[in-house]
Order: C-alpha cells, then structure tokens, then sequence
C-alpha cells in the first residue's frame, strides 16, 4: 500500500472545491472614447476566472449594440491611458516588474501595436493607474508594522510574556493573508512596495538622526 502523501491530499482537495470558488465572467466600467464618427465607444474591463489567482482581465470595446469592435488578449493587469484623439492600452502580463510586455493604441477602430515607443514609460503609467492601490496597501503595511514594533516593546517578563505571543499570533495570521493577498492578486509590485519601504526606513532613520545631533 501506498503511504499517504499531504501534498497529493491538498491538491485533491483543491480540485474538489474548484467548483465553489468558480464564478461568472463579469465587467467593470473604463470609460468611453467618442470617435470621428460621432459614435461613442465604451471601454470595458472584461474578468474571467481565475480561481486561486488574480482573474485574468481583457480591454474591449464596444459600440453601442454590445459589438465589440477590438479588444485585448487576456493577461494579469492592463492600463488604460485615454487621450483626445485615441486611446493606449498597457498590457502587463506581471507586475512583480511593472514593464509592459505589450502596449496598443485604439484610434476607434482597430488596435495597433506601439510598443517600442511606450514601454520605457509603462513603469509610470502603471504607478499612476494604481496609485490608490499602492497607497491604501502602504497604509495597512503601515499598521501592521507599527502593532508589530508595540508587541516587541513590551518586556518578557512574567505575564507580559503570554499576552506578547498572542499578540504576535493575532497580527501575523491576518499578516500572512495580507501578504498572500498582495502578491497574488492585487495589481501591484513588491519591487516597488520594498523601495518605497527601504527609502521610508531610511528616511525615518535621517531625522531620528536629526533630531538626536539636534538635542546634543
């Protein structure tokens, strides 16, 4: 007989609920854009599954009868930069480093690939697209690094000692998640997040510094 594997438990036990975590194909509004014509074409966020991982998005367009006149392929994030005369599409198939694998341009009526002349600035055009994400995920970070500070300060001794490990194990399960969630399914990069982290630190530890020379 063969012994029980953990591992092989797990993954069936994925397969299984693979059902109850399934949902529908749905769309999220992106705006409009107004061609030559007169006619106004809506910008449409289209999801599909994506069960354990971030749901893979498609830009399409659509006239007013539901028809879509182009759209992307499916991939992990896109950015949608509208302008007067057209309308660029930054399409990241990871953001773990926000570089555009791919970038279009819709005149109203096709797409056309402009990827040389936008990759260099789709690291920009990225943060701009996310920056509510970026700062509602540095505000929590924020939090949670601040109650992980107040745990470490409070001494071991005596009873202190039991309300610090369960301190430790209330913020880091919910710790955990929140990093999970970041790196799977939010559009956002850890490359970034870390550097925005290291010049924080940095910044803090200057006027820490500061204030310190200032006193003596």
């Amino acid at each position: 007989m063969r012994g029980f594997c953990p591992f092989s438990f797990l993954m069936s036990m994925m397969l299984m609920a693979w059902p109850a975590f399934a949902h529908r194909p749905y769309d999220r509004a992106a705006g409009r854009f107004e061609r030559r014509d007169g006619t106004t074409v809506s910008i449409v966020r289209h999801y599909v599954d994506g069960i354990f991982f971030a749901d893979p998005v498609s830009i399409q367009f659509r006239l007013p009868g539901g028809t879509n006149v182009a759209q992307t392929p499916y991939i992990f994030d896109a950015v949608v930069r509208a302008g007067p005369s057209a309308v660029e599409v930054y399409q990241f198939p990871s953001t773990w480093v926000p570089i555009a694998g791919r970038v279009d341009r819709f005149d109203g009526y096709d797409l056309r690939n402009i990827t040389p002349e936008r990759r260099l600035i789709s690291p920009f055009v990225h943060l701009a697209g996310h920056w509510v994400e970026y700062l509602v995920i540095l505000c929590l970070g924020t939090i949670f690094v601040a109650l992980y500070l107040a745990l470490r300060a409070i001494p071991k001794r005596g009873w202190r000692i039991p309300m610090r490990w369960t301190g430790f194990a209330l913020i880091g399960f919910p710790g955990s998640l929140y990093a999970y969630g970041i790196l799977v399914f939010e559009p956002v990069s850890p490359l970034i997040l870390a550097l925005v982290g290291v010049v924080s630190v940095a910044l803090l530890s200057f006027i820490r510094k500061k204030r310190h020379a200032t006193i003596g």
